[in-house]
């Protein structure tokens, strides 16, 4: 069992409002055994199935899991399918890269710094700093401008890299 299993375990018999002999019992009825550290992995799931029935197939929503990650969509902005396509092209210009990009106190510039800056240059948007509202003030019609632009950075990239590689292979 995971670590996420048993939290999940624990969580859910808490949502239920299950104390330690109603959960020990639950275990036993499923499973045969008492305590979750006898448990294999199918007799876990097989817990976890019955808790998830039991709490209607609901279980903690997901604005409430992990409130610091979850983001609603905002209308007219940029999605988050356009920007996980945004962060894929970046991570493969930053792969691409011959010698990384550096600071001038040597430390090498991140994704994020590179994001920024590639909304600041394509967008003329000032307001683009690395972190995880780098893309809140992203419009959707921006977001695919910058989306098409990442492309031809990684195009252009992928054809240096490529051009490099046959020099390699002819000398």
């Amino acid at each position: 069992m995971t670590a996420s299993q048993r939290k999940a375990i624990f969580g859910m018999c808490g949502q239920l409002g299950m104390n330690d002999d109603d959960r020990h019992a639950l275990i036993l009825s499923v499973t045969g055994k008492e305590s979750t550290k006898e448990l294999t992995d199918r007799e876990t799931e097989d817990v976890l199935r019955e808790l998830r029935k039991r709490l209607g197939g609901e279980t903690v929503p997901s604005e409430k899991r992990n409130p610091k990650a979850y983001k609603p969509a905002v209308p007219g902005m940029m999605t988050t399918d356009q920007q996980s396509l945004a962060w894929r092209l970046m991570y493969r210009l930053c792969e691409l890269d011959e010698k990384p990009m550096l600071h001038e106190n040597g430390t090498p510039v991140t994704p994020g710094e590179r994001m920024a800056g590639a909304i600041r240059a394509i967008l003329d948007n000032n307001m683009a700093k690395p972190g995880k509202e780098i893309f809140d003030r992203v419009h959707f019609d921006e977001g695919m401008k910058l989306i098409e632009k990442l492309k031809m950075y990684v195009h252009t990239a992928e054809k240096r890299a490529k051009r490099r590689e046959n020099n390699e292979n002819r000398r």
